[in-house]
């Protein structure tokens, strides 16, 4: 997703030096073989979408990154358009932020295994 934005969209995709660390974090320390696909996909989605490491694009690419492991994993998105950008916003939106245990189920609720 980045690859393909960069191009039309380069400062969207330029780290904070900050949030490069968690991003760098995330995939040391949280990112496990031994975690479901589900996990990791919510470590994921729930550390670019809530964190914010990018200037721009988070919510794109934070689904994105999600939805690439769900699929590596054997499994389908299976979610209506707008079910899909509900659940983005709420994880982006510190009000509302969703839970990481809230964040699995609703991943687990709406894939499908394609295996």
């Amino acid at each position: 997703m980045i690859d393909y934005d960069r191009e039309e969209n380069p400062d969207d995709y330029t780290p904070a030096i900050r949030s490069l660390a968690v991003l760098e974090l995330m995939f040391e320390y949280m990112i496990k073989e031994s975690n479901t696909v589900f996990q990791n996909a919510t470590i994921v989605v729930y550390t670019i979408v809530a964190r914010h490491p990018f200037f721009n694009g988070n919510k794109r690419t934070g689904f994105e990154a999600m939805n690439f492991i769900i699929e590596d994993g054997g499994y389908k998105l299976r979610a209506a358009k707008e079910e899909t950008i509900d659940f983005i916003v709420r994880i982006a939106t510190t009000e509302n932020e969703m839970k990481l245990s809230e964040i699995e189920e609703w991943i687990i609720n709406h894939t499908v295994n394609m295996k």
